[in-house]
């Protein structure tokens, strides 16, 4: 693993919170809680994420489970996303490390289109989709399309992750009003280490 994929996956490890930004605009954003942690290498034969979310109210009903895979090739660094076959199963394994070690490669599915290509800029990582990608995942029961994308640095974390219509590409759920801003309230970073 390059030094630069370290720190991108250090630095996206941990349990995130937006409280600061929900206080300020409670109307365009909820308090939510994120969990992004690492599952064992051998998953997918490269360094992986597990990532959920749930309203800081009701923790214990994360939703959105899924796995953002790393791959590198000649310096380039690029998300891929794969999905559950049977999201209910790990909710709240963001919360337990224990569990995370429980997931094997036939527990997931590729998620086709959802890519993203990541660049540093600045002091902070951006991915974003290339132009050609269509992204679709199952959420609240129903196939959506959505868009994906982040901005990372030591301690923040923003997300533009978004529902979108697939007929008029109007943001229907999700950062409708601009980014999500996360900032890192636990680190889970070391773990990068424990999953190889």
């Amino acid at each position: 693993m390059s030094n630069q994929l370290l720190q991108l996956t250090s630095w996206l490890s941990g349990e995130f919170s937006n409280r600061q930004q929900s206080l300020d605009e409670p109307a365009w954003f909820v308090n939510l809680v994120w969990w992004q942690r690492p599952i064992p290498w051998a998953v997918l034969n490269s360094v992986a994420l597990f990532a959920e979310q749930a309203n800081a109210l009701d923790r214990d009903r994360a939703y959105r489970q899924r796995i953002l895979q790393f791959v590198e090739t000649d310096g380039k660094i690029q998300v891929k996303y794969w999905g559950f076959k049977e999201p209910s199963a790990w909710v709240g394994a963001g919360k337990n490390r224990d569990r995370l070690n429980q997931i094997a490669s036939n527990d997931l599915e590729p998620l086709s289109g959802c890519l993203l290509n990541v660049n540093f800029e600045n002091g902070s990582y951006k991915a974003t989709m290339p132009e050609d990608a269509n992204c679709y995942f199952q959420y609240m029961n129903e196939m959506r399309q959505v868009v994906l994308g982040f901005e990372v640095t030591e301690n923040s974390f923003w997300s533009g992750d978004r529902g979108v219509n697939p007929d008029t590409g109007a943001a229907i759920w999700g950062a409708i009003m601009g980014f999500y801003q996360f900032q890192k309230v636990q680190d889970f970073s070391q773990e990068i280490l424990l999953a190889q």
